[in-house]
């Protein structure tokens, strides 16, 4: 009887091919999504960073709006931001300060017939509430 025990106890451990594939499969999605993704949040990074710089350097003695979309159509450009048309950007006079609206989304592919969608909505900045550096 006790031979019995013994055998029963004897499990191998280890993977199986099957196990294997499917923690390979879930690894490579995750990985291919993380490399899909990072490319616009990065991006989105950079283009916060641009309009903060721009509203805290922004002078209402000097400067006018479209200086101002000037300016960031030229950081974009140095900056090599491409998800974001500078048009798009709206540059407007707000109370002795000015109001950037950077809001916007992009869609990237993912899987074959798959995209995914980055929205960006927290890019409206006003030169008056940002602090200067």
């Amino acid at each position: 009887m006790a031979a019995i025990s013994n055998v029963r106890q004897a499990h191998q451990r280890g993977y199986t091919i099957w196990g294997l594939a499917m923690k390979l499969l879930v690894l490579g999605a995750v990985l291919i999504l993380v490399l899909r993704v990072a490319p616009a949040y990065i991006e989105y990074l950079n283009v916060k960073d641009i309009v903060i710089k721009v509203a805290q350097e922004y002078d209402p003695k000097t400067q006018t709006p479209g200086q101002v979309k000037t300016r960031l159509r030229k950081l974009f450009n140095t900056n090599q931001i491409k998800d974001l048309d500078p048009e798009a950007i709206t540059v407007t006079r707000d109370k002795g300060g000015v109001l950037i609206d950077a809001n916007y989304e992009i869609r990237f592919p993912l899987f074959w017939i798959l995209e995914g969608v980055a929205v960006f909505d927290d890019l409206q900045v006003n030169s008056k509430t940002v602090s200067s550096p």
